[in-house]
């Protein structure tokens, strides 16, 4: 449950009287309150007048997603970050089903760790998340650390992105020796890709590693039947 529950119907029927347009909003004040999408093309993005952060106390953004996709784009993620509040995703259908909106951003308390269903992107009220929401979630849980989100497209492999390779060293992680692993240490590997694209922690006194791979709720496994596809260990320094 989030603050901003009590709205999902107010904000079901406007982004249905929007649709196929993208609709967006804020929620200020306690209250609901529909914004003009300004975007060049509304049918593919959206974009708040300049002004809507300074003329509402904003509490949280939310915006739909015709039809999908689920999870939040690249561009998306990148608001919620530099807008500092939470944002929203509601996804109507031609068919006429509109999803409950889903929220996300560090200021919620994240779902359980184990029996996440996969969706693209960070953690939110829906109880999903992708891989690395999985790993930041950990270390916000066990460690009381924050580590940095990294906006990110979904299948970001396929398009010559590398979110673990080009961003943990920036994050206090060194490479160390497989035979060091210890818990809390973050593995890579390559799951049907020719490079890195999934990651995990070592936990269970270096028996088990907790990861999250799509099509499959998130989860603990032993480490001997995947120790053969992992790339690399990293350690927060």
């Amino acid at each position: 449950m989030t603050p901003f529950d009590t709205f999902s119907e107010e904000i079901r029927d406007y982004v249905w009287s929007e649709y196929p347009r993208e609709a967006c909003g804020v929620i200020a004040g306690g209250r609901f309150i529909p914004v003009k999408n300004c975007a060049k093309n509304p049918f593919f993005d959206f974009r708040m007048p300049d002004d809507t952060m300074l003329k509402y106390d904003v509490e949280a953004v939310v915006h739909s997603h015709p039809d999908g996709p689920e999870g939040p784009s690249a561009a998306d993620m990148q608001g919620q970050i530099a807008t500092a509040v939470p944002w929203g995703i509601c996804i109507p259908f031609g068919s006429g089903h509109i999803s409950k909106p889903y929220w996300w951003g560090d200021m919620l308390t994240p779902p359980p760790l184990i029996g996440r269903e996969f969706r693209h992107g960070p953690s939110g009220s829906d109880g999903k998340g992708d891989c690395y929401a999985l790993i930041r979630d950990w270390y916000r849980q066990e460690h009381g650390v924050m580590l940095p989100d990294f906006p990110r497209s979904d299948s970001w492999w396929e398009y010559g992105d590398n979110l673990y390779e080009n961003n943990f060293r920036a994050t206090g992680f060194k490479e160390i020796a497989a035979s060091e692993a210890r818990d809390g240490d973050v593995f890579f590997m390559k799951v049907l890709s020719s490079q890195v694209n999934h990651a995990g922690i070592l936990t269970g006194n270096g028996q088990l590693i907790l990861h999250h791979m799509s099509g499959r709720l998130s989860r603990q496994e032993p480490l001997g039947r995947w120790g053969k596809f992992i790339q690399k260990w990293v350690r927060r320094e």
